[in-house]
Order: structure tokens, then sequence, then C-alpha cells
């Protein structure tokens, strides 16, 4: 799961549950907030982290993203209303990704929704939704309840996670399926999840148990921990837009400003076919010709800046909206909203210093694009618009 923009204004963010245990292991001490909660943006070094990361195993807090356990005779039907995710055709144990959108289907949101039984689902969010929810479930025998402030919650990434789990003992029932239980009256879960390429595994505990998992993690599974800003490298190099980075919220948008999944290049997670989802109708009526695109591109210098102008053929197409440096290609992966009538290969990137001075950039293949390329081969030939 993305974490969301980090708080403007955060006077006093609050500790998560794993706080105290990411706080002493944590050498640089740099911080930011999220959603009101403190997240260390560098453990030990950057670089560092992300090396571990590729070829080792990574523990992240990821306390601050919001989570809803969502059950009731009619949760599937609630889920697939108030996401793109199909959550009747997900069986005990399935995840799938999904968006939140509006009624003109823009994009609010991401979402990923766990089924852990026939009637207990887990939906979590980067940002929360609570009065969202609470209208979605009007008429519906579904409750969700916001449990981010009653548990833990780490991931485990990188090619190494499975057996850094098993060593800690902390090894999921499956490698494939979502499980859940009862620790101390707190429903707890672990499932599989995906960081980018990474593989890794979500754990969902109670608060309480927070210091003792995170220690036998470090201590038996040799993990560790890695900050926001490493994420963000892996993020850009997947192709997963960060909410409140990448894109607006559209219900937070300036008019026009709402972005659609096309827009966004996550059309696959929001099928016309899947179901009768929020939003479903006006992205068919609105969302077909869009205005803008957001893609990835890899640029030839060693810093970029988030804002800087993106031309094509001469002409200024769009602007980045998030960029890091990259130390498996070498140069800046970036984010670019751009028009979506440019259908460029290459780029130029303005750099800070004298007037018109451009570097190189050209379009970068992702995990998120391959996907989004898939989905649009398998919908040429589709004719089924039935709203």
């Amino acid at each position: 799961m993305i974490f969301p923009a980090a708080d403007i204004i955060a006077e006093a963010p609050r500790p998560t549950p794993l706080f105290s245990a990411a706080a002493s292991t944590s050498d640089a001490n740099v911080w930011t907030s999220i959603n009101g909660w403190s997240v260390a943006r560098v453990m030990t070094s950057i670089e560092s982290e992300y090396a571990v990361a590729k070829a080792g195993a990574v523990v992240a807090d990821l306390g601050p993203i919001a989570r809803y356990a969502v059950r009731g005779e009619d949760a599937a039907a609630f889920l697939a209303r108030v996401t793109t995710v199909p959550a009747q055709r997900l069986d005990p144990g399935d995840s799938a990704r999904g968006l939140i959108l509006d009624d003109r289907g823009g994009v609010i949101d991401l979402a990923e929704v766990s089924r852990l039984s026939s009637d207990l689902f887990l939906l979590t969010t980067p940002t929360a939704h609570a009065r969202r929810m609470k209208i979605a479930a009007r008429g519906m025998a579904a409750i969700a309840d916001d449990i981010t402030e009653q548990v833990a919650v780490l991931g485990v990434f990188g090619p190494e996670a499975s057996e850094a789990l098993s060593a800690a003992g902390l090894k999921m029932p499956g490698d494939v399926v979502a499980a859940s239980g009862m620790v101390r009256g707190v429903e707890t879960a672990a499932r599989p999840i995906q960081f980018g390429a990474l593989p890794g595994v979500e754990l969902i505990f109670p608060k309480e148990e927070a210091l003792t998992v995170w220690g036998r993690l470090l201590r038996r599974g040799k993990v560790t921990p890695i900050g926001l800003d490493a994420l963000e490298i892996l993020r850009l190099e997947s192709g997963a837009p960060r909410p409140g980075v990448d894109f607006i919220a559209a219900d937070r948008a300036r008019p026009g400003g709402a972005r659609t999944p096309y827009e966004l290049g996550l059309a696959h997670l929001a099928p016309l076919d899947s179901g009768g989802f929020n939003g479903r109708r006006g992205l068919r009526r609105f969302a077909l010709e869009p205005r803008r695109q957001l893609i990835t591109l890899s640029i030839d210098d060693e810093v970029s800046m988030p804002g800087a102008a993106v031309f094509a053929q001469d002409k200024a197409v769009g602007r980045i909206t998030s960029c890091a440096w990259s130390p498996a290609i070498k140069r800046v992966v970036a984010f670019a909203d751009i028009s979506a009538s440019c259908t460029a290969a290459d780029y130029e990137i303005a750099v800070s210093g004298p007037a018109d001075v451009r570097v190189a950039a050209r379009v970068f293949e992702t995990a998120e694009s391959a996907l989004a390329l898939d989905f649009q081969r398998s919908q040429s030939g589709a004719t089924d618009f039935r709203l």
C-alpha cells in the first residue's frame, strides 16, 4: 500500500504503536507526518536501506495507513459499491487492488481489499474515509469499523521476506492467501502484498504486541528497518502514483482538476465490466476522452525537482510531480503529468540553472504500466459497455 502525501502542517503528530521501536533503531532521526502520525523518512541511510530491500528483507511501519474491518451479510456488496474491487468474486484468502471514485469517475483514493472469511473483509486506503464509509453503508447489512488506532501494522518486503518471517516464527499459513485470527480479543490479519516489484507480507496485530513483534523480526529475522525515502524510490520504480503527490483526490481537487483512472494509467483497476461501483456511470460518460496523462520517465540526470517543466518537440507539455534517483538504473525516475494528446517517447526536462538548459528523458516501463498496457490490449476488442 502506498503512503499518501506528507502532512503540510503537523504541529504534534501522534506516535504509532511502533514509533518507539522505530525511533530506537533510527540513526538518522529524520521524521515526517502522514495522516497525523509520525513516520521515519530515513533509518540509517537511503542507499543502504534501498540495497537491502532489493537483495534481502526490510521492515516498515505501515501504521499511518487507514484500515477498516468490514463485516456483515452485505459486506461484499458494500465494498463493491464503495470501491472498484469486485469483492463478491473474492474467495476467503483472496486480495485485490482497486480505487475509490467520485460520481463522475474521478479518483479519490487507492484501495486494497482482502477477504478474510465469508463475511469479514479488510479494507486498506492511504487516507481515512469515515464519512464516505458511513454514507455508503446506509441501507446495507454491513459495518465498516475503523481499526487504524487499535492495531499495529508492519510490512516485511524483499526477496528474503518469507525466510525472515519464518526465522522470526511469524510465517503466515499460506504464501498466497490472507489469514485472520484473534489475539487478546483483537482481530489480526496477515496477507501477501507487493511493494512495487518486491514481494512481501503485511502483518496486522494488537498494538500491545508491537514492540515484541518488531524486536523478534530484528533479532531473529535479521530484517533491516526502512524509511519513507527509500520506499519512495521503490514506489517510483514500480510506477505506482502517490495520492496527494502525483494527483489530488477528486473530492479535494479544484474544478476540472480531478483525474480519472485513464489519466492516471490505472484503468486496469476500474474496468467498466467489473460491477456497479460508485462512479462507473460517470466514468463511462466523462472519462473515455482523457485530457491529461500520468507517465513515468527516466531522466538523464542525477537530480531533478517536482514542478520541473516537461518538453516534447520543444513544446512545454507538462510537469514533474515526483522524482528520485534510482540506483538500479542510474538515472532519475519521475512521474510527469502531461497533456493526453502527447504521444512522444522522448522528452526533455528543464533543470535549474541557466535559462533553456534541459536534459533528455524517455518513457520508462514499470510494473504498473505493463499491467495497464495488458488491460488496454484485452479491452481493444471489447463491446460490452452496459451500465
